[in-house]
C-alpha cells in the first residue's frame, strides 16, 4: 500500500502471540522461559511475578550472537516487574536459591 505517489512500502503481516506459564527453580540456577525461532526482530511486553523464594531473581533478555544480555531486570522476593523489550530471542530467569512464580509475554513480529 503506497503512502505517497513517490514512495511505496510493502504490506507486512504482523502476528501477535501471548504466552503465560508458571515457572519454578528447584535450586539455584538458570531456566529459559521463552525462546523464539521464528523471527529475528520481535517486540515483547509482559511481566514476571516472583511469588516465593529468597534472594533476587534476575531476568535476562538475550539475542543470538550477542554475549551479554541486551536487557536485565532484577526482582526482589514477593515482587513483580513488567517489561517492554525489542530485538531479543531468548529470556532466562536466574536465582541463587529455589524460587517460583509466573511469567507472561505478548510478542509481536512480522512475517
Amino acid at each position: 500500500m503506497c503512502s505517497t505517489p513517490l514512495s511505496c512500502c510493502s504490506d507486512k503481516i504482523t502476528v501477535q502471540d501471548k504466552v503465560c506459564t508458571n515457572w519454578a527453580l528447584a535450586a539455584a540456577g538458570t531456566q529459559t522461559v521463552y525462546a523464539d525461532n521464528i523471527a529475528q526482530i520481535i517486540n515483547g511486553t509482559g511481566y514476571v511475578k516472583y511469588e516465593t523464594g529468597t534472594g533476587n531473581l534476575t531476568v535476562n533478555f538475550f539475542r543470538t550472537g550477542v554475549v551479554a544480555a541486551i536487557e536485565t531486570v532484577v526482582i526482589a522476593p514477593g515482587g513483580s516487574a513488567s517489561f517492554t523489550v525489542s530485538r531479543f530471542n531468548t529470556i532466562t530467569l536466574t536465582s541463587t536459591a529455589a524460587a517460583q512464580g509466573e511469567f507472561c509475554i505478548t510478542v509481536r513480529y512480522n512475517l
